[in-house]
């Protein structure tokens, strides 16, 4: 398909009637790019069609983006070349399709009708378990729970946090070490409003959000950025690994 011309604008061709324009509208369309700008009066007379409703049809393919209707008298209409147009088209019906799909899923994932009561997805290395945690921080209402080897993060996981702790959620940290090595970075949580504990303990990461969704991670000890991760939609199961949290805050201790 060139600028210039396309081939029998008698006749519809499928590709661009695939696209979205009807038939009709697509002879209309072929005829002005072989022909030029034309009048509904003088189109008609070429396809054998009424006046009427070939004006209705270049109405429809003006919302579409192929023609452009010209102030004259009478109306004349001037087709837009069709690399732009069907380039143009394509990208919104590409555009309308992507939100159907997504007010789909929405809709389908709303019913609950084939949804399992628990859905566990692996997550692996470190860049994906954060990646996740900042989508559940952002959605916690109340309380955020961390288990930690206490490591650094990065600047979009503080980010999160400062916002969760503005908006009221509670965020809990237990860390595995507290040493020179980290001790600022924990006094940094404390300072920004996480309240710190340490436990001794290496090799596990655990968040857990609201009660309902949990992180649970395994780092390789002489590797930590390598992990596996496990992703926990499940209401039963994060409220265990609540309970299991505050079994360790108990006993953890403050950093001083």
């Amino acid at each position: 398909m060139t600028n210039g011309s396309l081939i029998n604008p008698f006749i519809a061709l499928p590709e661009l009637v695939q696209l979205g324009p009807t038939e009709a509208e697509t002879k209309c369309y072929q005829l002005l790019v072989s022909q030029g700008a034309r009048t509904a009066y003088e189109v008609a007379t070429k396809l054998n069609m009424f006046p009427n409703a070939v004006y209705r049809l270049m109405q429809g393919l003006g919302e579409k983006g192929f023609v452009v209707k010209l102030e004259t008298r009478p109306a004349t209409f001037q087709p837009i070349p069709p690399t732009t147009a069907v380039t143009y088209f394509s990208q919104f019906k590409m555009k309308q399709i992507e939100e159907l799909k997504l007010r789909a899923i929405e809709r389908v994932s709303k019913t609950g009708s084939n949804k399992p009561e628990t859905q566990i997805n692996v997550l692996t290395g470190r860049n994906a378990m954060f990646s996740t945690y900042l989508r559940l921080a952002k959605d916690a209402t109340k309380e955020i729970l961390i288990i930690s080897i206490g490591e650094s993060v990065n600047d979009d996981t503080k980010l999160v946090n400062r916002d969760c702790i503005e908006r009221g959620v509670a965020i809990k940290l237990i860390a595995h070490r507290y040493d020179k090595s980290n001790e600022q970075l924990l006094k940094n949580w404390v300072a920004m409003g996480v309240e710190v504990k340490h436990v001794p303990d290496w090799g596990f990461h655990l968040v857990i959000c609201d009660g309902k969704q949990s992180i649970f991670a395994i780092n390789n000890p002489t590797r930590t950025e390598e992990r596996l991760s496990l992703l926990i939609d499940n209401k039963g199961l994060s409220s265990a690994l609540r309970t299991y949290f505050f079994t360790l805050w108990k006993k953890a201790k403050p950093i001083g």
